[in-house]
């Protein structure tokens, strides 16, 4: 049995018009079924990860030859973690891919919040190890 109905979309918030297919026991709703691609070449797969080892070695080399100030190299190591870090959610976690990504976003940054405690945590523990041993 097919039924007309309206349901709010991802993203936007506007009402969509969308198809349902009702059987006994669930709700199908096609336009949030995933969408799987054909079984090819994982070339995004292979691009990401040898984009990956290129930015590692980048700052390998950087911080082994010591070719930049301490400070510069301190920034240029970060900014090329934040694009590796990027380029690891975009293609293997598959960020984009999904069919919500507010629930996505949220356990990110809930995993974001987490190691930063940890982070935090543990050199705040450095910092004062003498009081606390």
């Amino acid at each position: 049995m097919m039924a007309d109905r309206f349901y709010p979309s991802h993203g936007t918030g506007a009402m969509n018009h969308i198809e349902i297919a009702e059987n006994e026991d669930r709700i199908e709703i096609p336009v949030l079924a995933p969408h799987f691609s054909s079984h090819k070449f994982p070339w995004h797969q292979v691009f990401g990860y040898v984009f990956s080892m290129a930015l590692t070695a980048i700052a390998f080399l950087l911080v082994i030859n010591q070719m930049l100030p301490v400070a510069s190299l301190v920034f240029v190591v970060i900014v090329l973690a934040v694009v590796q870090a990027a380029i690891q959610f975009g293609v293997f976690m598959h960020l984009r891919e999904s069919r919500g990504m507010a629930w996505q976003m949220l356990v990110l940054g809930l995993g974001g919040f987490i190691a930063l405690c940890v982070v935090a945590g543990s050199i705040w523990i450095m910092m004062f190890k003498s009081g606390v041993s």
